[in-house]
């Protein structure tokens, strides 16, 4: 079987035949070469070799730039280009080899015409075009392809071979190596497995190196199933990886120094060695020895360079980026597969594979470096602007030796069989049934029929149905379509239409095999999300398309929202899905015991694409007769053709808005049938995108619809959690789920939310699975909308939409997140790098139901940034209330543009109400936005709270937390408009009592309770006075247990307790239950998984600390976490400006803590990464990581009590004199947020100087109560407000309202200031153009600016109207005091700033200033924000310490 084949080469050691020989000889040998490369070291300094592997591969006789199937020219292909890429590649790198990686002789017309008409093994002068080119390019060696053995192996052998007795004239000039390929005894190679080159190279030296290349040749088994017919009995084959595991050692005894396996076979990530896989690169690369690979078989690019154009295969489907786990580390820029140099150089000669090798000598040897050796491929064409041109120029040589062949080819295929009525083209054969699919299997069908009435009786009572597939469906590019246009049908048609030289083949199954065959065929969808309206992909790319088998004769739908049973490469997938529904066969449903016979090719009927039960089936025909023949025989009889599709399958319609997209050929738009459109877009391969329409037909409703929308928010993965409200027991997710399934089954129209904080402080079993469970429970209720809470960020953004889009988890590469089955939705939390505010995720949905359409926004509180650690929010910035406000409006005004009129926004802002007043964010969003606003509804979340009123004519509804209840909220739309035309909302409590758990939900629960049956082992009991309770304003006494527990942590450095321990509030998420403790409940309380941290503070810097505790935000609130403390002690005046609180700082015994003292405190790594504003621990001086937060709260709970009682009281470490005048409700945690209001851009105020003096202000002293009402949240103003309001100096909007909150205008900030300083009017009247003369502000900024105080801002303008910036207010105080202030270091001063950069040039010296005095602070604990707006409050607060700076 071997084929003798002559090269020109010089050979050291050559062909598998001396296997043996070599063997024996190879010390002899190796000894000389060693000895030889040694002398030459010797004699010149060190040297290099660099030595470049070019590939080609898959041409599949594509030599011109031609297709055959069109009779026109193609840039995309064309191996007499690919020449001259070679040419190019040759004189950039002398050193050179030039392969070719098999599937030459098939695959277009050409090879065809060679094998079948002409004549090729009679002639003995002709050589067979592709050698013939191969020879004109100079190839050194080439290996097998599979489809080499199409046309048998005579036919094989005198293309290489060449014609006997003119070998010289008609063969290969170049050495053909294979060693998979075995004698029918196993143990004879048919060819020869491996050849030596002596390779003679220029080193870096310019010296002449002899280099022995070693080739080895490999190919897919598998091509003992698709060529049975040629090769059984002659020759037998073997795993590609254990093959080569056999040749490497024998090819290094033999004297190779570099070792190159041509394997013709892709890459699957699940091959192993000695499976026999067809795609066997990844156990390949792991075989020792191997220094370079050429890779093919499956048509890819590797490497890309881009991951955005690497094939799927090579992508992992959890990371989304190249694979780099425990099975395959694939490098995409420098084109290695687990360390070896590897190439894919595509198809059709459109690209070749550059492998640049670099080898050095040690002690005499050459040998690859594999690290600083790079892989690369070059393309023949490029495309710009969705055009294709040529890169390159054709080799004019290359042409001719095959030009007699190509024209012979042409007026082949241009042979009239017949004429088609109408035009064919595959461009949507794989997701309809189609005309070009179904003429061949009517073609094939009718042949059988006929053989069967003329030579088989004993079946002519069977079925006979008939498999096609559509070949031309974009496997090669978007060019890769059938398309035939009206009239005349040629040979070229009918090649056009069956792409393959398969023969036929007729098998009898039953009708269970015809059913499975089906659904592996079904395997070329991905699964359809129904809740999911955001564009989803329905081709699964891993899926060959010669693989989608269509059957015809019986009917069938596929429904693509069900998982696909079985994976592309035939194994299972989901055993229980069943995606193939609706199966008949006249008119019945599908016997599955019924006999059938099923018409297809060898391909398939020897096992190819691996489809179940179809291999060994028993062979009815056996025929040696190509489909395609059966298909010209059958156009020719016909004479005319009217192509038409039955419609036998179809995909079943999918109820829900699903936006569906595909790709095809970007001609396939001036096609388009009415249920297709095209998105006008393009995928990165130059395939167009379009849509197809899958919804079924619904009647417009005729009268007013009524929607019910079920929502849950802060769920918490608190899937097995009963909590208590007004007495009674609640939730737990089997509970949760029978009210909802109750709820949805009562009402025509409902949809399914959640908002926001699904996850995160979640109970243990779900925390344990990274929250997976949640997801899991969530998509099997079949939610329709999700939004964001603060706690979906706990773990950072890649975590988050891994939970939400799927993939491996990030923090631990055991979980595979599925991923979510409805849309989630965000429009605040936008990408910090972005110029537009472009949202993290979608930012809104529409969902139709009913025939009315709702549109949903989604929102997440503001405080997020300081509820999260920095490392969960990178990346991430949240738009500020103002802008909140006008995101919600563009959206709202977007959906408007889509015919939405009913909108509701998924805002996961704290509301609450209470004696029929609702409070709280999510009501100040309702009162920002315009009276007319669209916005119906505001779903509220965050505070754990019930919420259900209106608010500015918006519903706000909230529910809760933990699954205790559920809000229902009614809508009536109109059936015309769309508006909504009453709305009202009624809150559930899921009580327990006489309720069945959903069984589905419990059994899910239950399943990964099983996993960890730790979680109900008792560790101890309480008698439930160990809680939580205001442990947000005070000592608690379940905060004591835990940050005592922490303190004691073993850190493992030998040193002890450390002398502090800080506990956040917000971490401690649940109390410790009365009675049995277990594993769990410690879990609950703390569900982060938090890592503490050992940091070295000083005294001062733990005073900083506890004052971060006392956060300002920009509303002039204070947002109070109070910490939870171990080993000191403090009292704090909270009537006291923050940095005069603390009176009192001890250790636990009573010593005080000293200012410049290094001590050590425990924190988790949340507060140690600035979480919750406590930014002063990112500047501790030593850090130490330790162990995990709830193992060392579980091991001190058990080595302190022994499994007795838990005990914790309140110690009086806290001392808060008086408590802060905040509440919470019982598991809420709220924080004020400001009311949004509309941005107004300020404009930069020029510097001021210094003119008249101000007269002083009385010292400031105790003043009467001013009697506004609503300074509640801003205690901290109070003092300053009723101070300058009894003194006249600023005023209420009536008897009862200051409106604290409100923005102040440059024109009222500048009466305060003239009123406090008491100015009295001087020197001549302002000219400012829009300053109008006697009006309530006219005098006072005509005294302000004659004092020196402030000046326009800019083009004859004051702007009086404009709301105040905060540098701007700075400038006019520091214009003030400017008799009283000392030179300062202003960078030292404003360093504390994070945002300094932004403080305008003029207004640094005056911020710093009023910054060195204590007059104004920054907001938080580190910007500024100097163009932010000043509300009332804030400029009281300023004024009143402006007046007691100058009495000083």
């Amino acid at each position: 079987m071997r084929f003798k084949t002559r090269w020109n080469k010089p050979i050291a050691s050559v062909l598998a035949t001396a296997v043996l020989s070599v063997q024996v000889l190879s010390g002899v040998a190796l000894g000389t070469f060693w000895s030889t490369d040694k002398a030459s070291a010797e004699a010149v300094a060190p040297a290099k070799v660099d030595l470049r592997l070019m590939s080609t591969t898959d041409v599949h006789t594509n030599v011109y730039g031609w297709d055959y199937f069109k009779n026109a020219a193609s840039v995309t292909v064309g191996l007499d280009r690919t020449a001259t890429l070679v040419k190019d590649a040759r004189t950039e790198e002398p050193n050179n080899l030039l392969l070719d990686n098999g599937d030459l002789i098939q695959g277009t017309p050409l090879g065809t015409y060679m094998a079948n008409k002409s004549d090729l093994e009679n002639s003995s002068t002709k050589v067979h075009p592709m050698i013939a080119a191969l020879n004109v390019m100079g190839y050194d060696a080439a290996t097998f392809g599979n489809h080499e053995f199409n046309y048998g192996l005579e036919f094989l052998k005198r293309t290489v071979k060449g014609s006997a007795g003119n070998e010289e004239a008609t063969d290969a000039n170049f050495p053909y190596v294979n060693a998979n390929i075995y004698k029918a005894d196993g143990e004879t190679n048919a060819f020869t497995p491996y050849v030596i080159l002596d390779k003679q190279v220029t080193d870096s030296n310019g010296q002449i190196q002899t280099i022995k290349v070693g080739l080895l040749g490999l190919v897919t088994p598998q091509i003992m199933e698709w060529d049975k017919v040629n090769l059984e009995g002659q020759v037998m084959t073997k795993d590609i990886a254990e093959t080569a595991e056999k040749f490497v050692p024998l090819m290094k005894a033999a004297g190779a120094q570099v070792i190159v396996a041509m394997a013709h076979t892709g890459f699957d990530i699940n091959a192993v060695k000695g499976d026999g896989s067809e795609n066997d690169i990844n156990a390949l690369s792991k075989v020792e020895g191997i220094d370079a690979i050429t890779f093919s078989h499956t048509h890819k690019v590797f490497p890309t360079g881009n991951n955005a154009t690497l094939d799927a295969s090579f992508i992992d489907p959890g990371t989304k980026l190249p694979y780099a786990n425990d099975k395959a580390v694939i490098d995409n820029v420098k084109g290695h597969i687990n360390g070896v140099p590897a190439v894919q150089a595509g198809f059709g000669g459109a690209n070749l594979g550059l492998i640049d090798l670099v080898l050095t000598q040690v002690n005499g040897v050459w040998s690859v470096q594999k690290e600083t050796s790079i892989a690369s491929t070059r393309s023949i064409y490029k495309t710009e602007n969705k055009l294709n041109t040529s890169t390159v120029a054709p080799d004019p040589a290359v042409d001719a030796a095959v030009a007699a062949d190509h024209e012979a080819t042409i007026a082949y295929t241009g042979q009239k069989l017949g004429e088609t009525t109408a035009p064919m083209n595959s461009y949507f054969a794989m997701v309809q049934d189609d005309p070009t699919v179904q003429i061949v299997t009517y073609a094939q069908k009718r042949y059988v029929q006929n053989y069967i009435d003329a030579n088989l009786p004993e079946y002519k009572d069977l079925a006979i149905l008939s498999v096609g597939a559509p070949f031309k469906a974009g496997r090669n590019g978007p060019s890769e379509y059938t398309n035939i246009a009206v009239g005349d049908l040629t040979i070229r048609s009918a090649s056009d239409l069956y792409l393959y030289d398969n023969t036929l083949k007729a098998i009898k199954i039953k009708g269970s095999v015809v059913k499975e065959w089906l659904e592996m065929s079904a395997g070329a969808f991905n699964r359809i999300k129904p809740a999911i309206s955001t564009p989803q992909a329905l081709l699964n790319p891993a899926f060959a398309v010669y693989n989608f088998d269509v059957i015809d004769g019986i009917q069938y739908k596929i429904d693509v929202t069900k998982n696909a049973k079985y994976k592309p490469d035939g194994t299972i997938n989901d055993a229980s899905a069943s995606r193939v529904t609706d199966v008949t066969y006249n008119d019945q449903p599908l016997d599955l015991n019924q006999d059938f016979i099923v018409v297809t090719n060898n391909y398939r009927a020897s096992g190819g694409g691996n489809f179940p039960g179809v291999k060994g089936s028993e062979m009815v025909i056996d025929s040696l007769e190509e489909n395609r023949q059966v298909l010209m025989d059958y156009i020719s009889e016909a004479g005319t053709i009217d192509p038409t599709a039955d419609g036998n399958w179809s995909l079943a319609p999918i109820k829900g808005n699903v936006n569906v997209t595909f790709t095809s050929s970007p001609e396939a738009a001036k096609v388009l049938p009415t249920n297709i459109t095209d998105t006008g877009e393009f995928n990165n391969l130059g395939f167009g995108i379009y849509k197809m329409n899958l919804r079924p037909q619904e009647a417009a409703p005729t009268q007013d619809v009524e929607v019910h929308l079920l929502g849950i928010n802060d769920l918490h993965g608190q899937l097995d959690t009963v909590s208590i409200l007004n007495n009674k027991n609640v939730g737990t997710v089997p509970i949760l789920a029978t009210y909802l399934k109750d709820a949805r089954a009562k009402y025509t129209n409902s949809l399914l939310f959640h908002n926001g904080d699904s996850v995160g402080a979640s109970a243990p079993v779900s925390s344990l699975e990274r929250d997976e469970p949640t997801h899991e429970w969530m998509n099997l209720m079949k939610f329709d909308i999700g939004s964001l809470g603060n706690h979906e960020f706990d773990q950072g953004v890649d975590a988050l939409k891994t939970q939400l889009y799927g993939g491996v988890d990030p923090k631990n590469q055991n979980i595979i997140h599925k991923g979510a089955d409805f849309d989630y939705i965000n429009a605040n939390a936008v990408d910090k790098d972005s110029a537009t505010n472009k949202p993290i995720i979608n930012p809104y949905v529409i969902k139709e139901i009913g025939g009315v359409k709702i549109g949903f926004i989604g929102l997440v509180t503001k405080a997020t940034p300081s509820k999260v650690s920095p490392a969960g929010t990178a990346g991430v910035r949240f738009l500020t209330p103002e802008e909140e406000v006008q995101a919600v409006e563009k959206y709202a005004l977007e959906l408007q543009g889509k015919g939405v009129e009913a909108i509701v926004v998924l805002a996961h802002d704290p509301a609450t109400t209470k004696a029929d007043v609702t409070t709280g964010e999510a009501a100040d969003l309702a009162k920002a936005l315009p009276a007319n606003s669209p916005v119906d509804v505001i779903v509220a979340g965050d505070n754990h709270a019930l919420a259900n009123g209106l608010v500015n004519g918006k519903l706000i509804v909230q529910a809760y937390s933990y699954g205790m209840a559920f809000e229902d909220i009614k809508l009536v739309i109109s059936h015309t408009t769309g508006d909504v035309l009453s709305k009202s909302a009624v809150v559930t409590n899921t009580v327990q009592d006489g309720v069945t758990p959903d069984a589905e939900s419990a059994a899910l629960v239950n399943y990964y309770l099983n996993k960890h049956p730790e979680l109900t082992k008792p560790v101890g009991t309480t008698d439930g006075t160990v809680t939580r309770t205001d442990v947000y304003i005070k000592e608690a006494a379940l905060g004591n247990l835990i940050a005592d527990a922490m303190r004691g942590a073993d850190f493992g450095d030998g040193k002890g307790a450390a002398d502090f321990s800080f506990m956040n509030p917000g971490g401690i998420r649940a109390d410790l239950p009365k009675g049995n403790v277990t594993f769990g409940d410690l879990a609950k309380i703390q569900p982060f998984g938090n890592t503490l941290v050992k940091l070295t503070l000083t005294g001062a810097q733990i005073k900083t600390l506890l004052q971060q505790q006392w956060y300002l935000k920009s509303d002039g609130t204070y947002d109070i976490k109070t910490l939870q403390i171990s080993g000191l002690k403090y009292t704090a005046n909270m009537n006291l400006p923050v940095a005069d609180r603390i009176s009192s700082l001890t250790t636990a015994n009573g010593t005080p803590i000293n200012p410049t003292q290094n001590y050590t405190a425990v924190v988790n790594n949340f507060m140690a990464a600035g979480g919750d504003n406590y930014t002063i621990l990112t500047q501790a001086s030593a850090s130490l990581a330790g162990p995990i937060d709830l193992d060392v709260f579980y091991d001190y709970i058990v080595k302190t009590f022994k499994g007795g009682a838990i005990t914790a009281a309140i110690e009086g470490r806290i001392d808060n004199n008086p408590t802060p005048a905040t509440s919470s409700p019982s598991g809420s945690f709220p924080t004020a947020t400001p009311k949004p209001s509309p941005t107004a851009t300020p404009s930069a105020t020029p510097a001021v100087t210094a003119s008249a003096t101000p007269v002083p202000t009385p010292t400031p002293s105790a003043a009467p109560v001013s009697g506004f009402k609503d300074l509640g949240k801003v205690a901290w103003a109070q003092e300053a407000i009723d101070f300058l309001a009894a003194k006249g100096i600023i005023k209420g909007l009536n008897g009862n309202t200051f409106a604290p909150v409100k923005n102040v205008s440059r024109a009222e900030f500048v009466t305060m200031l003239v009123r406090a300083l008491n100015l009295s009017d001087s020197g001549t009247g302002t000219t400012f153009t829009d300053v109008k003369q006697g009006v309530w502000y006219t005098d006072t900024i005509t005294m302000a600016v004659n004092a020196g105080l402030v000046k326009g801002s800019g083009n004859g303008k004051f702007e009086p109207g404009r709301e105040i910036t905060r540098e701007e207010m700075a400038i006019m105080v520091a214009n003030a005091l400017r008799e009283q202030l000392q030179p300062i270091d202003n960078n030292a001063a404003l360093k504390p700033f994070a945002d300094k950069s932004q403080i305008a040039s003029y207004a640094q010296e005056s911020i710093a200033q009023l910054t060195h005095l204590g007059i104004i602070n920054g907001v938080g604990s580190e910007k500024f924000l100097p163009k932010g707006i000043a509300n009332r409050a804030q400029a009281a607060v300023i004024i009143y310490r402006m007046l007691q700076q100058q009495a000083s």
